[in-house]
């Protein structure tokens, strides 16, 4: 059993503008936001998870893992203006927290050669009421497989595959002014390919 603490990350910054008209230009001044310095935070999520591993036999072994993640956190960055008219504001994105789920096998087909399979789902930490195309988070599927050699006791190579499928992120947002925004991701995946070298000293 793991757990990962959060990590709250903090950025500063004071926005340089050019070229505004004139209307805007005054309308910032009037506001205290011309030369307003701006603080953002953002919590990353903490998690724990649990993992299990067995050997059903000298050639086979099995292992998965539960993981919950405290997305609901993440959603709710705050934003600090300081300026002639300081304020401050938390939003409150909606994002919900998300549990994942892994299922692996391993099997020594060879005195040095085994062979690794496994697939993972992750739950959505947004709706698509919520989902906004800078973030378009939904479900993740994954399945990846890969094959490793000993070289000898301390060395061994390996390569493999893995396929991420990051859901269709289907969004439909309607907002007052802003309109209704509709749609989702036709291609939405990642594929990886990896070598490994593992060397014990």
């Amino acid at each position: 059993m793991t757990y990962t603490s959060q990590l709250k990350l903090d950025f500063k910054d004071k926005p340089t503008t050019n070229n505004l008209g004139p209307l805007l230009a005054e309308a910032l001044d009037l506001s205290g936001l011309t030369g307003a310095k701006i603080d953002l935070g953002l919590t990353i999520p903490n998690q724990v998870m649990i993992s299990g591993y067995h050997d059903l036999n000298d050639k086979v072994a099995i292992m998965g893992n539960v993981v919950w993640q405290q997305w609901s956190e993440f959603g709710k960055p705050n934003l600090e203006v300081t300026s002639t008219t300081s304020r401050s504001a938390t939003a409150d994105l909606n994002y919900d927290d998300t549990w994942g789920f892994a299922l692996g096998t391993r099997y020594k087909f060879a005195d040095d050669w085994s062979w690794s399979l496994g697939v993972a789902f992750d739950s959505s930490p947004l709706s698509k009421s919520n989902r906004t195309p800078a973030l378009p988070l939904d479900q993740q599927i994954r399945v990846g497989t890969g094959v490793q050699y000993a070289l000898n006791e301390r060395m061994t190579v390996g390569t493999a595959y893995e396929y991420l499928n990051l859901g269709e992120a289907d969004i439909d947002r309607s907002r007052p002014l802003a309109g209704t925004l509709q749609g989702n991701y036709s291609t939405n995946e990642i594929h990886f390919v990896n070598v490994t070298l593992s060397w014990k000293f």
